[in-house]
């Protein structure tokens, strides 16, 4: 729904284990009663870094997602470089 809920709900991944582990077992099932659009729920659900950055999802938050994801930190860098200056602020 917002930049907001994305930003939001990847900080709960990093602090919530129960939430995270849910994410990782159920995909976007766990995501239910969070305020998300489609696109955003897929994103989170499939460990979609260049989309999650599209919509405007900061750099820092994403990290600990990706890691979450299993995404590992070369991978990272090699998702994210070549959007630098692309991303879509929105509120």
């Amino acid at each position: 729904m917002s930049l907001y809920a994305v930003q939001h709900t990847l900080f709960r991944l990093k602090k919530d284990k129960p939430l995270a582990a849910a994410l990782k077992d159920t995909g976007s099932a766990a995501l239910d009663g969070i305020d998300l659009t489609d696109d955003e729920r897929a994103a989170l659900a499939n460990g979609d870094l260049a989309g999650l950055y599209r919509m405007g999802a900061h750099p820092l938050l994403l990290a600990p997602y990706a890691r979450l994801m299993g995404i590992a930190r070369p991978r990272y860098v090699e998702l994210l470089s070549p959007l630098a200056g692309v991303q879509k602020l929105r509120s």
